[in-house]
């Protein structure tokens, strides 16, 4: 589901008439501050429905396909949703 279908699927869900500018505003400013939440405390969480977390990949070698040359690949942090319980 990309961002206009989620905006028009809240539209749907919004108890009051608002247009899909309206909708894909208030959706972006909802993901930033998910987004700044989790990085001043590592996780978030929602009650009933899930947990977003940082976690921290580790460093790993791999090979050029083409040269076959060992190259590392840095550690990184990547964003996991865990669904609950009642979620799946």
């Amino acid at each position: 589901m990309n961002k206009k279908e989620m905006a028009k699927l809240y539209q749907k869900m919004s108890s009051k008439k608002i247009s899909i500018m309206e909708a894909e505003e208030e959706i972006r400013e909802f993901l930033e501050t998910v987004e700044e939440a989790i990085a001043i405390d590592g996780e978030v969480k929602f009650q009933e429905r899930g947990i977003f977390e940082i976690l921290t990949r580790q460093p790993r070698m791999v090979s050029n396909p083409v040269t076959r040359e060992q190259m590392e690949i840095y550690p990184k942090k990547t964003v996991k949703f865990r669904a609950s319980k009642k979620m799946k």
